[in-house]
């Protein structure tokens, strides 16, 4: 997987570099911030990785690097939900930019103390009861996608 520091450019896609914001793009061997989350922030962010938008799909799995033996898993689950990751990514607007994290974002929360940027867990938390039609249009405002 690509590294992006948090609340740095994230030029993974080659498109929208001006306003996808990375968040949790960790990789072994660089500092990224440690401590807790509120149980509403992470329960919201699992819901919307349930069935993450996405402009592009992903072919293949990237493996958790913080993970010595077992790769980390490809599947996670938390309450109800089960989710996939390694695989896909969240698109989360927010007031004139979008961050994008990868789905490994969950397991790293979970297992390996990530605490990701106030603001991404803020955007969150606004955007997880937003319908899809509500979604896409804040997506649009951000110059992401295109309605039609």
């Amino acid at each position: 997987m690509a590294h992006f520091d948090d609340m740095t450019p994230c030029t993974y896609f080659g498109r929208w570099q001006d306003r996808l914001v990375a968040v949790g793009w960790l990789i072994p061997g660089r500092e990224y911030q440690k401590g807790d989350v509120k149980e509403e922030f992470f329960s919201a962010l699992v819901t919307m990785l349930k069935k993450p938008w996405q402009p592009f799909v992903a072919a293949g799995h990237e493996p958790c690097r913080f993970c010595r033996f077992s790769n980390g898993p490809t599947k996670f689950r938390y309450m109800d939900a089960e989710i996939s990751i390694g695989s896909t990514n969240l698109f989360v607007p927010d007031s004139g930019r979008v961050f994008v994290a990868p789905s490994m974002i969950a397991h790293y929360i979970d297992s390996h103390e990530y605490q990701p940027p106030l603001e991404f867990q803020a955007a969150v938390l606004r955007s997880r009861n937003l319908t899809l039609v509500e979604y896409l249009k804040k997506m649009k405002e951000n110059g992401i996608c295109e309605l039609r």
